[in-house]
């Protein structure tokens, strides 16, 4: 089974990409700034939903709303940036996956780029919950919190289900 980078992004982005036609796979960057707009487009799409969500189920009074919101915000164009790194990863994977096995050296890379990027994932959420925590309320940061890890489990699940394991 080969994992197409146009099958990557779809796993990651439900995009209609075309798949390339030789064997030569491009590399990640180009992938991306091939589909740039798509894959901005796509960010958007899910940040507006995300943001819905957290709308929905906050709960948060007048005086909450002003303060949380600005934080918010800074919180998912830095978590979008790490998207993207995901996304990167998930096309890099790819390419090494359709070689008919990810070697040693590929496998090394590829593990320690996935824990770096959870590492940088939640030292963000943990630098927003202490801001949110300070500037709104701990128990909003709570909130916050069980709310984003909700939507992050989700979203892992939507994204690797389609994801071949590794060879």
């Amino acid at each position: 089974m080969r994992l197409h980078p146009a099958l990557a992004l779809c796993a990651v982005f439900s995009l209609p990409f075309a798949a390339h036609a030789d064997d030569q796979a491009p590399s990640s960057s180009q992938v991306m700034s091939d589909h740039k707009q798509a894959i901005d487009n796509r960010l958007a799409d899910i940040d507006y939903k995300r943001k819905r969500i957290v709308e929905a189920n906050m709960a948060l009074d007048p005086k909450e709303t002003e303060k949380f919101w600005p934080i918010y915000n800074s919180y998912r164009t830095e978590a979008d940036k790490l998207s993207k790194e995901t996304l990167k990863i998930i096309l890099d994977y790819a390419k090494s996956y359709n070689t008919g096995a990810v070697s040693d050296e590929d496998a090394t890379k590829l593990q320690k780029r996935v824990l770096e990027l959870q590492d940088d994932k939640q030292e963000l959420k943990e630098k927003y919950l202490k801001r949110i925590a300070k500037e709104v309320s701990p128990k909003r940061s709570l909130r916050f919190l069980q709310i984003e890890d909700q939507l992050d489990a989700m979203a892992l699940l939507d994204v690797t289900r389609e994801i071949p394991l590794a060879q």
